[in-house]
């Protein structure tokens, strides 16, 4: 088919576009900055648009959140682009037909969870397609995207029986232990469809530099919980060391964490030095070839303001001068606070107001 010059100009035109947004959103400031929204996709469109005024308003750059291929969602998807708020986007993967989930069990508090070793590459690569063929209909150029959700514990990947040893799993128990194997063949799996989603991110008109995120792990560290409630789990460093040594760098931008921290008293820095001392060994080891991208990390607090929530804007400002580190060391790529809505614990906007935590949290990385 041959194309007249003049709408040639106009679609090399329309793509330099697309592809300079995203490069400032990926780019620049250097680490997205933003926050997690809980079930954006399933709120109205007038409740959705009301959050994105919200997140305008407090000065929010970077959201992080899961959207269904519908037109109200995309749409959202076109709102925070208008707004000027990058969307990373977290999609799992597809599975096979007739698998049946893992049960949920109340007495951990673990929700039911489909096996992992059961994700389906071309069902996933089918679901992505109709994904990134709706963002270009829509014009839209994500800041990222994310794949899956904390798969290296039970509480997100069915793999792990319920109960479980209570174990956090190292790297030689992923080729040794029976239910370390069954995870390890989860986690292979997992990989083939990470290729299928850079496949089809390479073949997007719009997004095909889109930075690709592997899921954010859970700091599975073999805690006394753990044990107690029989949860086992993968450690962030031995997940990476196995899924690196299968290939992960080939398909990935950056590598996805997740982190509650403890709080530590006001002015003990021997026990903020031993925080941080774990986070570089249990949560960020050193040694990766790509960025971290802490895309869900917190406080909880019950204030209702800013002046009752003091003790936790210290956390954060003690957790920010510890991830500013990590930035200079060209180690972290993005943070996302979990979680902006409220009534949630965690949320950093209350009674139509970001609190005085939240203004830190979401603070550019200088």
């Amino acid at each position: 088919m041959t194309f007249h010059r003049l709408p040639v100009i106009l679609f090399s035109f329309v793509l330099t576009a697309g592809m300079a947004w995203q490069t400032g959103l990926a780019q620049e400031p250097g680490c997205a900055v933003g926050v997690n929204v809980n079930s954006f996709q399933n709120f109205s469109a007038a409740e959705q648009q009301t959050i994105v005024e919200q997140l305008r308003h407090s000065g929010v750059r970077f959201v992080r959140t899961s959207l269904r291929p519908d037109d109200k969602n995309m749409t959202l998807a076109k709102n925070l682009q208008d707004a000027g708020i990058g969307l990373v986007l977290v999609s799992g993967p597809e599975f096979v037909p007739n698998i049946l989930p893992r049960p949920a069990d109340a007495r951990s508090h673990m929700r039911s969870a489909m096996p992992l070793s059961a994700a389906d590459p071309e069902r996933s690569r089918t679901y992505y397609q109709a994904i990134f063929d709706k963002l270009d209909e829509k014009g839209v150029v994500l800041a990222g995207v994310e794949l899956g959700n904390e798969l290296n514990w039970a509480d997100f990947n069915g793999d792990f029986p319920v109960p479980g040893q209570g174990k956090s799993f190292n790297l030689q128990d992923l080729s040794q232990d029976p239910e370390a194997r069954k995870v390890a063949q989860g986690f292979l799996q997992y990989l083939k469809v990470l290729a299928v989603l850079k496949d089809v991110r390479d073949h997007s008109r719009l997004n095909r530099h889109t930075p690709i995120i592997s899921a954010g792990l859970a700091g599975a560290t073999g805690g006394q919980w753990q044990k107690n409630l029989k949860i086992d789990g993968v450690s962030i460093p031995a997940t990476y060391a196995f899924l690196r040594a299968h290939g992960l760098d080939n398909l990935v931008d950056g590598y996805g964490v997740h982190d509650y921290p403890p709080v530590v008293k006001a002015g003990d820095r021997a026990a903020l030095a031993n925080r941080n001392a774990q986070l570089d060994q249990q949560i960020f080891p050193a040694g990766n070839t790509k960025p971290y991208y802490l895309t869900e990390w917190g406080f909880s607090s019950k204030a209702a303001t800013s002046a009752q929530d003091q003790d936790r804007a210290r956390s954060v400002a003690e957790m920010r001068a510890y991830l500013l580190r990590l930035y200079r060391q060209g180690r972290l790529g993005g943070i996302f606070w979990y979680v902006w809505n409220e009534p949630d614990p965690d949320s950093i906007y209350r009674g139509g107001n970001l609190m005085e935590a939240g203004r830190q949290a979401i603070a550019p990385m200088k």
